[in-house]
């Protein structure tokens, strides 16, 4: 009885000593909990279209469609100087759920700054080379608002904006067409086209002219794994771009070139690659040039609920290596009006050779063409809420 007092004293003894370390231990818990809580930023959208496609008959006579078109919901937080950002999207059912992107960032010093995870690739003009809902070409190309997996650093040395990346593989499984990013994806069960993305490089270079114009320079080289051949190809792009603000005028320009060089098996043509994302798969020509020059004005007209109106053309072309190919092309005139965080487009976007514009054969647009001979007009409104 005398032993199990004293160890009852010494007990009690240690938990009175123990007692205020862990109280310590749970408020600092809790001061970590409530201090990243502090540092977490939710961010995300909601997205509605109204569309009347002039190909359409049965569309255009019941007056176009209004559907919902996405709900994205991001994050960013900070802890212990790593961040993390990460969004995640849903489009309707024809387009499916995604990853946007998600990575860990930290910087190496006030004027570097290291990303691991999937995040946007350093290419041409950024952050996107359009105003429109619809995008360009080199969107569905897979060389504007791309997104892969890998490890990037971007740093800024003066009046130089520099990116340097390393991607392993896409956003995706290489055969998976359900992707937020247009690449090159591969057939399942053995089909023809069995080329995946892989050990990529980006190098983008940007110089400011001003404080409202830049030029810059991208170069991107990486391997095509070709799993029926287990041959190693390439695809080779490089890009000049401008881009400028003249007082309430605005300009994008850029020149690019590509090469896929795709070690496929005898009867699968080199001339054409296969992209995919967003559920699709199509057809694109394996070399080509592209051009982009996209003019904007902002009216002086703010007041009321009206913060921006902004007037914009899009214009870019594909022209194909390949002379029995037909050259893409989009030209989108529009006007944009910021209300708040609610932003407004009203697009008229006509397209030649374009998937998914037009009634002809989507998978063969970017590459031989889609067969229909002509031009195709749709006319969009796209509500956006951002928060």
């Amino acid at each position: 009885m005398q032993r199990l007092a004293t160890l009852t004293g010494q007990s009690a003894l240690m938990l009175a000593l123990l007692t205020p370390l862990a109280v310590q231990a749970v408020d600092q818990t809790l001061d970590e909990r409530v201090s990243a809580l502090e540092d977490l930023r939710i961010s995300g959208s909601v997205r509605l279209n109204y569309t009347v496609q002039d190909w359409n008959d049965a569309q255009t006579d019941r007056g176009g469609d209004f559907r919902f078109n996405a709900l994205t919901l991001g994050i960013d937080t900070l802890h212990r100087a790593v961040r993390l950002s990460a969004q995640y999207r849903w489009y309707d059912a024809a387009n499916g759920a995604m990853v946007h992107h998600a990575y860990f960032a930290t910087d190496l010093t006030e004027q570097t700054e290291i990303q691991v995870g999937i995040t946007k690739v350093p290419f041409g003009i950024l952050p996107y080379e359009s105003h429109s809902y619809w995008s360009d070409a080199s969107l569905y190309l897979g060389f504007n608002d791309d997104y892969d997996s890998g490890v990037k650093v971007l740093t800024k040395a003066g009046r130089w904006d520099l990116q340097a990346a390393y991607f392993a593989s896409g956003d995706a499984s290489p055969t998976d067409p359900q992707r937020f990013s247009f690449d090159v994806v591969s057939d399942t069960n053995n089909g023809p086209q069995q080329n995946q993305e892989t050990h990529q490089l980006n190098l983008r270079a940007a110089y400011a002219l001003q404080e409202r114009a830049e030029a810059g320079v991208s170069v991107q080289y990486g391997g095509l794994y070709n799993q029926t051949t287990r041959g190693m190809g390439s695809v080779a792009a490089a890009a000049l771009h401008y881009t400028a603000s003249y007082g309430r005028f605005g300009v994008e320009t850029q020149l690019m070139r590509y090469i896929y060089s795709a070690e496929n098996p005898a009867g699968v043509s080199r001339s054409s690659v296969q992209l995919g994302g967003f559920g699709a798969t199509y057809l694109a020509a394996a070399k080509a040039n592209m051009v982009v020059f996209n003019l904007s004005y902002d009216l002086p007209w703010e007041g009321g609920i009206v913060d921006q109106v902004r007037l914009y053309n899009d214009w870019n072309r594909v022209y194909k290596d390949h002379a029995g190919f037909s050259d893409s092309e989009i030209n989108t005139l529009g006007i944009m009006v910021v209300t708040g965080e609610l932003y407004t487009n009203f697009d008229i976007t006509s397209a030649r050779n374009v998937p998914f514009i037009g009634p002809g054969d989507y998978k063969t647009a970017f590459a031989a063409g889609d067969g229909a001979r002509g031009t195709d007009t749709f006319f969009n409104i796209q509500l956006g809420y951002y928060f």
